[in-house]
């Protein structure tokens, strides 16, 4: 009797519950922070003074029917490449309407020395293609971010990118 407990006691407390897709996707949301606004400094890398400008730069972009967002994050959730995870959260975001590739994204993670550029689909096509965003990243972000220099390099980086975003209109 003893054996037949513990085997069913061992089987309830290692099996997992079925996942039905409510709980799937509540379980999504707890992945991604809270969006605060356009500027997400999660990690805290950024003076109050340099999120301000960056934001009040970003407001007169999103005002011309863009949309962009930067983020900054110390960790990634379990089983996700940092590349995913920016993707993963610019749509869960929803940063960009799918009908006018307006979106773009940049995520930057100073404890993981990452940073990933993400558009809407739309925008990469017309605008912002992956190579010109990996040339932005190398050119005009890394070299500020290796001394440290975060705020620069956004700064820069996100001036070429929206100054090549609107010269396409």
């Amino acid at each position: 009797m003893k054996k037949i407990f513990l085997i069913v006691l061992l089987i309830f407390t290692s099996c997992k519950p079925l996942n039905t897709g409510k709980l799937l996707s509540h379980q999504k949301l707890k992945e991604f922070p809270e969006k605060l606004g356009i500027v997400n400094d999660f990690e805290n890398i950024l003076k109050p003074e340099e999120m301000a400008y960056i934001e009040k730069m970003l407001k007169m972009v999103n005002s011309m029917d863009k949309e962009v967002a930067v983020v900054t994050i110390a960790s990634l959730p379990e089983n996700i490449s940092f590349d995913k995870y920016a993707i993963q959260l610019s749509n869960h975001w929803k940063i960009g309407k799918k009908t006018k590739g307006n979106g773009l994204t940049v995520v930057l993670s100073k404890t993981l020395q990452k940073v990933r550029i993400s558009t809407t689909d739309k925008t990469k096509k017309l605008y912002l293609s992956d190579e010109f965003c990996k040339h932005v990243i190398d050119v005009y972000m890394l070299p500020d971010f290796k001394d440290g220099k975060y705020y620069d390099g956004l700064l820069l980086g996100l001036d070429e990118l929206v100054r090549k975003w609107m010269e396409k209109d």
